[in-house]
């Protein structure tokens, strides 16, 4: 084996720029395998690195470092560990070298045989001899990650060296500028200073780290290297604060930016400030205090924006807990006002203000000044007394001399603000207990709700104060929390003319059922359940009362249960007025669906088919004939119910409910003649408890494939509807399931049934479904359907428009076959395969086909195709799809022709290039003529889908495209903004301004 051979070929590569991999891995296979040995490979390089030339230097370690760096730990001996590295120390004073030498220490870095003297001899000779801001990034960003990994691995090492580390590191850092070097480098600060006392050399590493604050720096899209500025800026508030040495030196200049103009530096001094908390001693912060506050103060009142508020006051909080003193109460008697001089306590710099505002004429900034009060007081349970005790007195004295509501409201405002601060039993201000009864005095536990919408506003006031006496810790007795909890739920119940009076009411007993649930169970449910059951109650409270139990159940998982226990119950026992069935049911079926789709989905759902769903059954089992002329909802409403539950089930649970359901059902399903039995009414349940089965469960019939036949031969023959649907969602979902040889026969048994009943439109639904539950398992015998279908159109056939207007279904939503949520199988890539498959079907036969007729119902078929395809599968071939979507916005109306524009929007939306040559020509003349309100064809939701478009269309095209057509848009959008429906006059008025205002300068 030639060494020298090897070396010299890999060093005219470098120079050729050529692909050096099989050079490299050759060598490093001949040092393996022990045919060589790194001394070897050294000593054929040294004419290379000991040359004159720096450029041979350069090569010569470039090939020891690509070596090195790929080369096993078992291939490199403990003792060549120490040479090599005492031989790359000593070339770091060559400048031309550092990169690849760098690169070869990290890679001798990771092996067990770097000792910490290897680390104290890197570190010297890196501080020593390397100017790393000479050099470009990549060799900055290697000398930063190795002192790094040295900190890690050898953490004794940066500790042992101590001031020269520091030293070492702030010298290597000064001058950088590229973010990416720079978050390594903040990140190893933070280390050192665990490390190492650098109490010594605190200001020169302060110095040369606090001069990158505030960091501002936008990242380079598309770069995969690039960091997030949030991250830089996190990294560098971490190394700033994380000495206690730094805080005399960076509390001044901290405080200062929080006086600057730019909102992001305001934000970043107030969370930097907030983070030194946790490190800075207490004397730091107390020497700046009243600046501090004072800017604090003037943020929070100004209100220019919310993030600027939140982190002033989070700062407020933060230094509050570490300034003030975590002493007992010796403020003065519970009662009165303490009296404040320069010398109490830091919190006079907010209560000083709060106070004067307090004991002003007209309160002005209460929310403000409640926020400051708040944000003192949770900073510990020590200020929390002092705000209250000073702030208490003042705001019951003058409630109780005052009757004017605007100042009531302001001053319980900043009560309110004050006692959510004592909702924590570890600050519970002490003197509350002492003022109890003038608390309960000004909220009035039990007073009517006023109905006058005058006093709207201070009952909404009324009601968070009564809200926060509940959440306070022991404050109020059983007896009281339940008078309280009445007031509240009359408040959500009892209609008012400010309907945000109920909408806050209901929004608070959502976070009461989740702090207090056993008392809103036994207080508050049973008095909606009785709201819900009154004589002659509104239409419009009914949705009112469900909508917040349903929030409630929603929001806390130990009353979820108890409403839907009691909301079945008033249905079950027919305390519930007929009207009420449907939105009561729906409410039901929304809160179980909700409650099924969360994690714990799978230990909820058996208590509740147990407790909710199976009396809901076995009372429209027994009373099929409820008298309501809505029955048919109220049966598909328990059973989408029934479907989300039972789909959570184990298979051996579920084969315990289908026994029952078959005997009672399967019989009724599989005679075409039974259309008059009440219980065929109810068929969509037995469809729902089998759509939902998972595929292992195993359906209680002898003969599977007889089943489905004889389910699609009474589907074809029956005159009922609902019949018929029923059966065609059974065989689909039960096919779908079924595995693939399986599957074949299943389809197979199901068409020859059909084959032997007299042609209809029940044949074409079948094919529909059918190809549901093929299509979307990939089975080849769908698009048999499929073409089947296009065939019944293209021909002409009398079904021809039901064929088309079906195609909705195989890919569409369905309420429980077929779905996701009940175990239906979808292969991947499913719908790509039919855009790539039908779409050129649907494009081929429309541009062949003579007859209107047949083009329209093709471009139905294309609408319900598009709708229903993922962004991805859409934008591909959409070139020749654009022009049918043209036609299909003329002759097409309703939700078809709003599909159709969607997917215009869309196009515009992601590739607007490909409409450029049609946007002003064809597809702006379209939108307007859809604006037509008078047009049946027209729709809300048309109308809408078309407005969104025209909003969208000066965003994505530039002024000299679309200034043609601007006039005509702007006449449409003028009647557009005098539409009947108020939605859609909303819409114009946004569409108006963008067109209004497009091309001005």
């Amino acid at each position: 084996m030639d060494i020298q051979r090897l070396v010299d070929a890999y060093i005219i590569g470098l120079g050729d720029n050529a692909d050096n991999s099989s050079l490299r891995q050759t060598l490093i296979n001949h040092i393996v395998k022990g045919d060589m040995s790194l001394l070897e490979l050294v000593q054929a390089l040294g004419s290379y690195l000991a040359s004159e030339e720096a450029g041979r230097r350069s090569k010569g370690a470039h090939v020891l470092s690509d070596v090195l760096t790929e080369l096993p730990e078992s291939a490199i001996p403990a003792q060549a560990t120490t040479r090599l590295v005492q031989f790359f120390c000593a070339r770091l004073s060559d400048a031309t070298c550092v990169p690849h030498v760098l690169a070869s220490i990290s890679a001798l870095q990771r092996l067990s045989s770097f000792t910490d003297q290897c680390s104290v001899d890197v570190l010297r000779a890196l501080f020593k001899e390397v100017h790393v801001q000479s050099f470009q990034h990549s060799t900055r960003s290697t000398a930063y990650k190795l002192l790094d990994q040295i900190i890690q691995s050898h953490p004794q090492v940066a500790k042992m060296m101590g001031d020269d580390t520091v030293l070492g590191f702030a010298q290597m850092l000064d001058g950088e500028k590229d973010p990416r070097s720079l978050m390594i480098a903040f990140q190893i600060i933070p280390k050192l200073a665990k490390l190492v006392d650098i109490k010594n050399n605190a200001d020169d590493i302060f110095d040369v780290v606090f001069c990158y604050f505030p960091i501002t720096f936008k990242n380079r899209e598309g770069d995969p290297s690039s960091i997030s500025p949030e991250l830089l800026k996190s990294s560098l508030r971490a190394a700033i604060t994380c000495s206690a040495h730094f805080g005399e030196m960076a509390i001044k200049p901290l405080v200062e930016k929080t006086t600057a103009t730019s909102q992001s530096v305001k934000i970043d001094a107030y969370e930097t400030l907030t983070a030194a908390t946790q490190t800075y001693s207490p004397e730091v912060f107390a020497s700046e205090m009243e600046v501090l506050i004072e800017q604090i103060r003037e943020d929070v009142v100004m209100a220019s924006d919310e993030k600027v508020v939140n982190a002033a006051l989070d700062t407020l909080e933060a230094v509050y807990s570490v300034v003030s003193p975590a002493a007992p109460l010796t403020s003065s008697a519970a009662g009165q006002t303490p009296e404040i001089d320069e010398t109490t306590t830091s919190l006079d710099y907010v209560l000083k203000d709060a106070i004067f505002q307090l004991t002003a004429e007209e309160v002005k900034n209460s929310d403000q000044v409640g926020k400051l009060l708040l944000a003192a007081a949770r900073s510990s349970a020590y200020n929390c007394n002092v705000v209250s005790d000073a702030v208490l007195p003042i705001v019951v004295e003058r409630l109780g001399s005052t009757e004017v509501l605007t100042l009531r409201r302001e001053l319980m405002d900043v009560l309110n603000y004050v006692l959510s601060a004592s909702c924590d039993i570890s600050r519970k201000a002490e003197c509350l207990e002492a003022d109890k009864d003038n608390l309960l005095n000004i909220y009035r536990l039990d007073a009517s709700v006023p109905l006058d919408k005058e006093y709207s506003f201070l009952h909404i006031t009324r009601l968070k104060g009564i809200t926060l006496l509940i959440l306070m810790p022991q404050f109020l007795d059983k007896n009281e929390t339940s008078l309280a909890l009445q007031t509240i739920s009359r408040a959500a119940i009892e209609r008012n003319e400010d309907e945000n009076v109920n909408k806050e009411a209901t929004h608070l007993l959502v976070q009461l059922s989740q702090s207090n649930p056993d008392q809103v169970q036994t207080t508050v449910l049973p008095m909606f359940f009785t709201a819900l059951c009154e004589d002659m109650v509104a239409v419009h409270k009914i949705a009112s009362l469900l909508n917040a139990l349903g929030a409630i159940g929603v929001a806390a998982s130990k009353v979820l249960l108890p409403i839907l226990d009691g909301l079945a119950s008033v249905i079950t026992t027919g305390s519930l007025a007929l009207s009420h069935y449907v939105p009561t049911i729906t409410t039901i079926r929304k809160m179980i669906e909700t409650t099924a789709a969360t994690t714990n989905g799978d230990t909820v759902c058996p208590e509740l088919m147990t407790k909710v769903v199976a009396p809901l059954l076995s009372w429209i089992s027994e009373s099929p004939d409820t008298g309501h002329q809505n029955q048919h909802s109220i049966v598909v409403e328990i059973a989408k119910a029934t479907a989300a539950v039972f789909s959570k089930l184990d298979t051996e649970t579920q084969g315990q409910y289908l026994k029952p359901v078959f005997d009672r059902y399967s019989a009724i399903a599989l005679d075409p003649d039974n259309t008059s039995d009440p219980l065929c009414q109810l068929l969509p349940l037995y469809s729902a408890l089998v759509c939902a089965c998972t595929p292992q469960t195993k359906l209680p019939v002898e003969d599977l494939s007889r089943y489905l036949g004889g389910l699609a031969s009474a589907a074809l023959k029956t005159t009922s509807a609902v019949h018929r649907d029923v059966s065609f969602e059974i065989i689909a979902a039960t096919i779908n399931k079924a595995n693939a040889g399986t599957r074949g026969e299943l389809t197979k048994s199901v068409l020859e049934c059909a084959d032997k009943v007299e042609s209809g439109v029940a044949h074409i639904l079948l094919r529909h479904w059918l190809a549901r539950a093929l299509v979307n398992c990939n089975d080849k015998a769908g698009y048999e359907c499929v073409r089947w279908l296009l065939g019944q159109i293209t021909q002409g056939s009398m079904y021809s428009t039901e064929a088309a207007e079906g195609f909705n279904i195989i890919l569409g939503n369905h309420d429980w076959s077929v779905t996701p949520a009940t175990h239906g199988v979808f292969k991947l890539l499913s719908k790509q395969r039919f855009y790539a498959t039908v779409v050129p079907e649907i494009t081929s036969s429309f541009k062949s086909a003579s007859d209107d007729k047949i083009k329209a119902n093709l471009l139905v078929v294309l609408t319900h195709s598009v709708q229903h395809m993922p962004k991805s599968v859409l934008m591909s071939g959409i070139e020749d799809v654009v022009p049918l979507l043209l036609s299909a916005i003329r002759l097409t109306s309703g939700s078809l022709k709003a599909a159709s524009i969607r997917t215009i929007t869309m196009v515009v939306l992601e590739t607007p290039d490909t409409l450029m040559s049609k946007v002003t020509s064809s597809i702006i003349p379209l939108l307007i003529g859809s604006l037509t309100y008078s047009d049946a064809a027209n729709t809300v939701q048309v109308r809408q889908a078309t407005l969104d478009a025209l909003s969208l269309v000066p965003e994505k095209y530039a002024y000299s495209v679309i200034h043609g057509a601007r006039r005509d848009v702007l006449r449409a959008l003028v009647k557009a903004r005098d539409d009947r429906k108020r939605l859609v006059r909303a819409d114009a008025v946004k569409a108006y301004n963008k067109w209004l205002n497009f091309g001005d300068i």
